[in-house]
Formats: structure tokens, sequence, C-alpha cells
């Protein structure tokens, strides 16, 4: 009996860790305003509940599947290979947007600009650092694979 407690116990506490990492990182995201930037970036202000659900259902759906790994021996390997690599093109647009609104909130780019003197390219440093993201994330999960 006492087994079946202890387990409760820690089912709870792990529903509880998830919610308040869930809820923390919502939190997060609506802090720094991606959703409103992006959709006055590409003036689609009213589909920010579109956006917004979005979001939520791609964070459940990615929890789940982390959770419980999904065989996809079934599907012809063509397929699966384009839901897989669709599923990377969507992260990565995430974490670039991530990226973008964290370097926007806290406004990286005047202060490096500034420390460095640089008064022409501010462009080419943007997309730079963007290249130098993108490289970086390949290297890591293709070739290391750390």
């Amino acid at each position: 009996m006492s087994a079946i407690i202890a387990k409760g116990i820690l089912v709870w506490i792990a529903l509880a860790a998830g919610f308040a990492t869930a809820g923390g990182f919502v939190a997060f995201i609506s802090l720094i305003g991606v959703v409103p930037r992006l959709s006055a970036v590409t003036k689609t202000a009213s589909h920010i509940p579109l956006y917004e659900t979005s979001l939520a259902l791609g964070l459940i759906f990615m929890n789940i599947i982390s959770l419980y790994p999904v065989d996809l021996s079934w599907i012809p390997d063509i397929i699966a290979a384009l839901i897989i690599n669709t599923g990377g093109l969507f992260t990565g647009i995430f974490v670039g947007c991530l990226a973008g609104a964290l370097a926007e909130v806290v406004k990286i780019v005047p202060i490096i600009s500034r420390r460095v003197k640089l008064r022409k390219g501010i462009p080419y440093f943007i997309k730079a650092a963007a290249v130098g993201k993108c490289l970086g994330s390949f290297l890591q999960f293709y070739v290391f694979r750390g």
C-alpha cells in the first residue's frame, strides 16, 4: 500500500513540475512578446488567437511526443523523412523567432555596435549571427550528435 502512495506522490510531483515549467515557458514567451511582434511584422494582428492556440497545441503535442516516442516504421521512409524534417524546420523557425525576440528585448545589437564602433554594416552583423547560429545548430545536431 505504501508503494502505491509513494508512486502517487511521485506522479503528483511530476505533474506539478511539468505544469510549473510549461507555465513559466508560456509566461516567458508572452513576456518577450513573440506573438504580437510576429503579427505586427506580418500585418496579421487579427490572427493572434490562432497564433496563441497553435503555440499551445504545439507545446502540448511536442511534450507528448517527447514522453511517448512514436513508431514511424509503418510509414514509408520518404514520408517519415518529410515529417521529421518538417518538424525540424518549424523548430528552427521557432528558435529563430525566439532568439530574435530576445535580442530585440535585450537591445543587444546597439550595445555591441557601440562597443565595437560598428557604424556601417549592422545588417551584415545580424545576418552573420543568424548564419553562425544555423551552422552551430547543424554541427551540433548532425555532426557531433553530443
